[in-house]
């Protein structure tokens, strides 16, 4: 089954030079159609995928980078093993060279294995790639991040990034759902998945309805496009995205940034904290809660709390005040 949702807003003639405020902090994903086409990397794509990954390996730093190989009966799909006590996929270290080696050889394959090397930074391993593939990102410092492989299947996530996502090589379907589908989406486990990041257990080429029926309400709002070489996506923090390699090769070149100080800390540790401490709770001890969280954490402008009910967690927290907060959090989980 091919999911087709509703095509993502477009936007044409967006370079790494006008790339904008407004695009970067757009609440829904945009597609910028040709954003990296004059790129070095995009055009050595052109001549061929093997010309692309030596491009690739002329530029890599020598050290060895995690290669993840998964049995041809998989169908290119990362995800758990049967048992859901591990994953369906080997990881080993080994040189770049070794790695487009395996990547090449499932080229010409009737069932290909699926090969790939999980997101590993760029700037340490392929530092060449960087200086020449400019995003027009520097002001945010991102993560910079380069995914290879073949027709592989990452399952639907999302992540607290923002991430601008740039086509180097080959095809990528990229299926999206606003954050408020996660209930049909159904997420495994918290603390134990394929990439560290929960993901959806729907199989998106073969959904089981009668085991996640809520799962046709989510198709109702996917949006779907599938990038070229040379294409970007921009995809808002937090939104759901099924990822989904459709050639032989394919490289992604990542840009990874939050919006808020790194000071702050994961808002996912604060999901498993409550988590802890409120799971055990009785059905009104949690109504309670909810309101408390509403209160303090969730309110908005108009019900803001009172500066006296935040103690010296006034407003906008400091660097300074996040220690101090840190440290009262770690004096408490001790007890």
């Amino acid at each position: 089954m091919a999911i087709t949702g509703k095509p993502v807003k477009e936007l044409e003639g967006i370079t790494p030079a006008s790339i904008n405020k407004n695009i970067i902090s757009s609440p829904i994903p945009l597609v910028l159609r040709g954003y990296a086409e004059d790129w070095p990397a995009v055009k050595v794509s052109g001549q061929s995928s093997a010309a692309a990954l030596s491009y690739i390996e002329e530029r890599y730093a020598r050290v060895p980078v995690t290669t993840c190989l998964l049995l041809a009966k998989e169908r290119g799909r990362i995800f758990y093993n049967e048992a859901m006590n591990g994953f369906n996929f080997s990881a080993n270290l080994e040189s770049f060279h070794t790695f487009t080696k395996m990547l090449l050889n499932e080229v010409d394959s009737p069932n290909p294995r699926g090969v790939y090397m999980p997101s590993t930074d760029a700037d340490k391993w392929f530092p060449g790639v960087v200086s020449e593939n400019n995003a027009g990102l520097d002001e945010l410092d991102p993560i910079k991040l380069i995914w290879i492989g073949n027709k592989t299947q990452v399952a639907a996530h999302y992540d607290f990034t923002s991430n601008l996502a740039c086509c180097l090589c080959g095809r990528r379907k990229f299926t999206l759902f606003p954050p408020e589908q996660i209930s049909n989406l159904y997420p495994g486990p918290l603390e134990f998945a394929p990439g560290g990041q929960e993901i959806s257990l729907v199989d998106f080429q073969q959904p089981d309805f009668r085991r996640f029926p809520r799962f046709k309400v989510a198709i109702e709002s996917a949006q779907t496009v599938i990038l070229s070489p040379g294409d970007a996506l921009f995809l808002p923090s937090m939104w759901w995205h099924h990822v989904e390699g459709l050639d032989a090769v394919n490289v992604l070149y990542t840009h990874w940034w939050r919006e808020s100080p790194a000071y702050y800390g994961r808002p996912s540790n604060a999901l498993l904290h409550a988590v802890l401490g409120l799971s055990g709770l009785s059905s009104s001890q949690r109504k309670a809660w909810r309101s408390i969280f509403d209160y303090y954490v969730f309110n908005d402008e108009e019900s803001e709390p009172p500066a006296s009910a935040l103690g010296f967690f006034k407003g906008a927290i400091n660097e300074e005040q996040a220690r101090q907060l840190k440290q009262l959090l770690t004096d408490r989980l001790k007890k």
